[in-house]
């Protein structure tokens, strides 16, 4: 295989060790590779959660929980129509509300009346026991004391939890102790002063505000007082007379004036119609009986009645009697004295209405003089009516107002003792009948299985975060680079500190892969040790040998002491037979640009067919680029155990210039192969 066909094999292979392309085979292989080299630190780290889980399974004590079921209904009772709380107007308000009572639940004025009520202070679980005497030494340059109850407050805020459900007004009061009759109590004893708390509240509220309005109201009647002091005061001075309806006496006066005015003038109308009638049916020679006052006055009815009963008698004697008879004469008399009284009666009538009418004219004039004084005294008064006005309006308002703040603050005051709340326990506490939290069973797989993530975790980055290359995948996936051969170590090979092993099938697969290209001309191959010893120098004279076995005549460039590299070839040359020639230069005298080295290397190389060249790290020894300037293909030569990730990197940014001549590595020791 050509050397541009091996690089190109090398790509490929190594496109396929990248980690976005292995397979899930590959990943599996990847993964078992992990646990097989950090079991130890898996299994240590389960142990050590497995421990830590049984430890706190064992010394944690058993608590219980108990809880008691609120109902905070925001929106309350409507016993009273004009209550002191608002209610909210909408769903979240409302639960914002119940948020509140949450927060109230978990105050300490409510804690602490527990406390006090209880008497927790005094319970050593809770107030805590008296200090002894190295508290009380050490304590004075410590944190200052905390008074039993504030401790036993803390403690107890430290067990309850509140808890609101979704959407709804329901508060789960839920307390935690090792005593399951406690929590239950404790949690009965918090709902229930809860709720005498809400109570004493709202009766509080009712009652400060029902003080501020009497105290308000007051004011109030002080300055209604003061008001209708002034309206008297104005009304005296200024002589302004209030009838029994409030209205002032003038314009009472006038009222009444014109009310009688009006009828005194109906009167006058009313005689004067009478007058007229009656004058009227005298010019005209019309009988005045046929008047309406003549037809229904009694008089005239009786005497009319008289008239004609005597005409009838009188003519009814006409007709039996002569004309001088005295009975006829009798009877006709007394129809001419019935028709006289009627006549007199009539004048009686007709001068009663004329009398009606002016003494009706005489009350209209003395009203209307009356009216006149009246108005001349009211409008002397117009502007202190005003200004009365003004001060009365005044007075009424300060007294609306005043009345309504009295009111209230009855309202308040009788409204102390209704509780209007709608809260109540609609589920009290009983005792937990099992302890809460996960049993031990539980406890202990959550930390075995916690213990695997971790110590797997632990593993993980252990090996990506160490800087070591542990797999050959690695290795390539790093490089790019092909391994040409894993020459073995002796023991200790675990620790990469062993020696050298001549494996001959190893060292001659290491030789087909660099031996010449003679149709390419290319010949010489330079070593390139990064474990920072002599491995590198070892190869090269083990494969010198191997290559004489194969009649290669040898030229090995030393970058060390030449007289033992020869020694070492010389010795083991003993055991070649038919090999051919090896010849030794020393890298330095070729760096420093001797002419007789450079002339003396050029002969050598001349009669070689295979040059070996043993070039120190780059990153460490300055004669490096000149042992890799003289090479037509570069391998590098590692140790396993003793990879370093970040030196390995920096060798090949040195190497950047030589990036064509590199041909592969060779693995000193083992390393898995993935």
């Amino acid at each position: 295989m050509s050397y541009a066909v091996e690089r190109i094999a090398v790509a490929e292979r190594t496109a396929d060790l990248a980690p976005g392309r292995r397979t899930a085979a590959e990943l599996r292989l990847d993964a078992e590779a992990i646990l097989r080299r950090n079991w130890r630190l898996i299994l240590a780290t389960t142990v050590a959660t497995l421990l830590f889980g049984l430890a706190f399974a064992v010394l944690t004590p058993a608590k219980y929980k108990s809880s008691a079921q609120l109902l905070v209904d925001p929106r309350g009772l409507q016993i009273l129509k004009n209550d002191i709380t608002r209610t909210p107007e909408n769903a979240d308000g409302n639960l914002v509300d119940v948020e509140n009572q949450r927060y109230i639940l978990l105050s300490r004025s409510i804690l602490g009346a527990v406390v006090d009520h209880e008497k927790l202070a005094e319970n050593d679980a809770f107030g805590g026991r008296a200090p002894g005497l190295m508290s009380r030494l050490f304590g004075a340059f410590g944190r200052p004391a905390v008074d039993r109850r504030t401790r036993a407050i803390q403690t107890l805020s430290d067990m309850v939890e509140v808890v609101r459900g979704e959407r709804a007004y329901v508060l789960d009061v839920v307390v935690t102790s090792k005593d399951p009759d406690v929590s239950a109590k404790l949690a009965n004893v918090i709902a229930r002063t809860f709720l005498e708390a809400q109570i004493d509240a709202r009766s509080d509220a009712a009652k400060r505000a029902s003080e501020e309005l009497s105290k308000r109201a007051d004011d109030l009647r002080r300055q209604v007082q003061k008001a209708e002091k002034e309206v008297e005061r104005f009304r005296a001075e200024h002589g302004l007379v209030q009838t029994a309806t409030g209205r002032p006496l003038a314009e009472q006066q006038i009222s009444d004036l014109s009310t009688q005015l009006g009828l005194v003038r109906g009167r006058i109308a009313d005689a004067q119609a009478r007058v007229d009638a009656v004058n009227k049916f005298r010019r005209s020679g019309q009988n005045v009986e046929a008047l309406s006052e003549a037809l229904n006055a009694p008089t005239i009815v009786s005497l009319r009645a008289q008239y004609a009963q005597a005409a009838q008698q009188a003519a009814s004697l006409a007709t039996q009697l002569g004309p001088r008879h005295p009975a006829l004469m009798q009877a006709q008399e007394q129809a001419r004295d019935a028709r006289r009284l009627i006549s007199a009666e009539l004048d009686r009538i007709a001068e009663a209405a004329r009398i009606d009418l002016a003494r009706a004219k005489a009350s209209e004039a003395s009203l209307l003089k009356q009216s006149g004084a009246v108005r001349t005294v009211n409008d002397s008064d117009g502007s202190a009516l005003v200004q009365l006005r003004d001060l009365e309006r005044a007075a009424e308002a300060n007294r609306v107002v005043y009345q309504s703040f009295l009111g209230r603050a009855k309202e308040l005051g009788e409204s102390q003792n209704i509780d209007t709340a709608n809260a109540r326990v609609i589920s009290p506490a009983v005792p937990a009948l099992k302890p809460a939290g996960a049993p031990a069973s539980l406890i202990l797989a959550g930390s075995l299985l916690f213990g695997l993530v971790l110590g797997s975790g632990l593993a993980y980055a252990r090996e990506r975060l160490d800087g070591a290359i542990r797999s050959r995948r690695d290795l390539a996936a790093l490089t790019g680079l092909p391994i040409l051969a894993l020459l073995p170590l002796s023991a200790p090979a675990a620790k990469g500190k062993g020696e050298l092993v001549p494996d001959q099938a190893a060292f001659r697969r290491l030789l087909a892969r660099v031996r010449p290209e003679p149709r390419r001309g290319e010949k010489t191959v330079a070593f390139v040790g990064l474990a920072g010893d002599r491995t590198a120098t070892e190869i090269i004279v083990t494969l010198a040998e191997y290559a004489r076995w194969e009649k290669f005549d040898v030229a090995v460039v030393a970058s060390g002491d030449t007289d033992k590299v020869a020694g070492a070839l010389e010795t083991k040359g003993r055991r070649v037979l038919g090999r051919g020639n090896v010849e030794v230069a020393r890298l330095a005298d070729i760096s420093i640009g001797a002419r007789a080295a450079l002339r003396r290397f050029q002969q050598i190389v001349a009669r070689a067919d295979f040059v070996l060249v043993d070039a120190p790290a780059p990153i460490d020894d300055p004669d490096a680029s000149v042992a890799l300037d003289l090479a037509d293909r570069i391998v590098l030569v590692l140790r396993a155990g003793n990879i370093d990730r970040a030196h390995l990197q920096a060798t090949f940014d040195t190497l950047a210039d030589y990036d064509d001549r590199l041909a592969g590595l060779v693995l000193v020791g083992d390393l898995p192969a993935a």
